[in-house]
């Protein structure tokens, strides 16, 4: 049996914290490590809820098999209440999701006050509330932003990647100026790192040496199990096999546990 890593509820110190994941590139994988962060931090005995906050609407895809009745969009616009929208997930653990919807971005005004009163309520229930962002700058994202105690940041061990970085920093330091923002950047973490490519080490140490106090030590590699995964709308716990990336993902999420405490 696999050792365990991510320190569990009754040992951990924390209170309830509100995390925004995001990168302003797309592709880079951060609906994959919501997925599986919420997953694992229910295993470990944390009640947790996740929020769509694009339109795109793919963490919401990920985790349920069927479109419900009422999403975020509802939730914003005030035709559902909140445990109206409030899914439960298949799996062990408290794990829920307020599912996303195509239609969050015609909401243009009020937002940032709604969604405040809406991440108020769940951080009185819930250990985690996990935003997942758009990579673009929406009203909605920017309310998801300002609502947040911290920033987790997914990037891939490229140069245009390490290159946008520097502008969304910029982006995230002006939000931090507002007076509602209690936004800390927790740090950044590398995924689908492969190291059989030579350039892979250079930028890594690239990324080390531009962010020292931002950069995880850990990361999380190419794996063809996060497609299996999605693609059957499976944990990375349910497949058939442990996926070598599974303990990479546990890392990662121990050290923000650590980061927090």
């Amino acid at each position: 049996m696999p050792k365990k890593i991510i320190t569990n509820k009754t040992e951990s110190k924390l209170g309830p914290k509100v995390i925004s994941i995001s990168n302003r590139k797309g592709g880079v994988g951060k609906t994959t490590l919501t997925t599986v962060m919420a997953e694992e931090l229910a295993n470990a005995g944390y009640s947790i809820v996740m929020l769509d906050l694009d339109s795109q609407t793919d963490l919401t895809d990920i985790n349920l098999s069927q479109n419900e009745d009422s999403n975020l969009f509802d939730l914003l616009t005030g035709q559902k209440a909140l445990e109206d929208v409030v899914t439960e997930l298949p799996g062990k653990g408290d794990k829920k999701i307020i599912p996303g919807s195509a239609r969050v971005d015609e909401i243009q005004t009020g937002v940032s006050n709604t969604l405040a009163e809406i991440v108020k309520k769940l951080k009185e229930t819930y250990d985690f509330v996990l935003l997942d962002h758009p990579p673009s700058l929406t009203e909605l994202s920017r309310a998801g932003y300002i609502v947040s105690d911290e920033l987790l940041i997914i990037a891939e061990a490229q140069q245009l990647s390490l290159k946008n970085l520097i502008s969304f920093l910029v982006e995230i330091k002006q939000l931090q100026l507002e007076p509602e923002t209690k936004l800390e950047v927790l740090g950044i973490v590398a995924n689908k790192v492969d190291l059989r490519r030579n350039l892979t080490e250079r930028m890594l140490a690239e990324y080390e040496r531009t962010y020292p106090d931002l950069f995880f030590k850990e990361y999380i590699g190419v794996d063809t199990a996060i497609p299996n995964a999605q693609f059957n709308q499976e944990t990375m716990r349910g497949l058939p096999w442990r996926a070598r990336t599974l303990s990479q993902f546990e890392r990662v999420i121990e050290e923000m546990i650590q980061r927090l405490q």
